[in-house]
C-alpha cells in the first residue's frame, strides 16, 4: 500500500520507523519494493530498534537517529 500511494501521489521521499523488531522485515521488504517500482523516490528510515548498519543492509536512501534529521534529510530533497 505505501509503495501504491507513493506512485500515485508521486512523492520523493517515503519515511519509514520500527519501534519493534517484529517490523523489520515489513520495513525491508517495503524498502525493497519501492527501489524496484519507484526508483524516483528516497526512502529514510529510523525508530528505537533501527542502526544506520541496518539501513545500509536494506538499501535505505537515508537513516535518521530522530525526527529532527529527518526533517534536515526531507529539506534538502524537497529544496
Amino acid at each position: 500500500m505505501i509503495v501504491e500511494a507513493a506512485i500515485k501521489h508521486q512523492v520523493k521521499l517515503v519515511g519509514l520507523s520500527a519501534l519493534m523488531t517484529t517490523t523489520l522485515k515489513s520495513m525491508a521488504d517495503t524498502v525493497a519494493l519501492l527501489n524496484e517500482k519507484y526508483t524516483d523516490c528516497k526512502t529514510v528510515v529510523g525508530g528505537a530498534v533501527l542502526t544506520e548498519a541496518y539501513a545500509k543492509q536494506i538499501h535505505a536512501d537515508f537513516y535518521a537517529k530522530d525526527a529532527k534529521q529527518t526533517v534536515d534529510i526531507a529539506s534538502k530533497i524537497y529544496s
